[in-house]
């Protein structure tokens, strides 16, 4: 397998053009492998850059702060929101691959963070494009490995 900072396929849009729910998204990615945690919920913003996918919570403290799980967490809803660019859910190959790429990444996250000592250096450390190695690029190889077996027409 090819690591990497950013996913190895160029993700085939829906034959029909049809644009995906988050609803409907979360169930493919789903049906492919991606586990998605009750305490995680996904909203659809237009207002995300072009080179971004997807966006988890923005973790933002001085240095040398502790990052805690907490942080992660909307306090009204109790869940870690994840924004989506729209275009992301014309394509059930990219909803795979974003949200299995997300998920991979929080859960990686959330093994550390629930320990309750991670400095903001690691946490940004660890999620930051351009550092190889990190849950960032593990997070890309896995979904592009989702989006393999989908292809061969395989499930998790």
């Amino acid at each position: 397998m090819i690591a990497g900072q950013s996913p190895r396929w160029t993700w085939t849009e829906n034959p029909d053009g049809k644009k995906r729910t988050i609803e409907e998204a979360k169930e493919i990615a789903r049906m492919h492998g991606v586990h998605i945690p009750d305490d995680v919920d996904f909203f659809e913003d237009d207002e995300l850059p072009d080179y971004m996918t997807a966006r988890g919570p923005k973790v933002t403290k001085p240095a040398g702060s502790i990052v805690f799980w907490s942080d992660l967490v909307n306090t009204i809803t109790g869940k870690v929101p994840f924004l989506v660019r729209p275009d992301i859910l014309k394509s059930d190959e990219a909803i795979v691959a974003v949200f299995g790429h997300e998920m991979y990444e929080l859960e990686a996250l959330r093994g550390i963070l629930k320990k309750g000592k991670t400095p903001i250096e690691h946490f940004i450390g660890h999620t930051s494009p351009g550092i190889p190695g990190n849950f960032h690029e593990e997070a890309w190889d896995y979904a592009d490995d989702l989006v393999e077996r989908m292809r061969k027409g395989g499930k998790k």
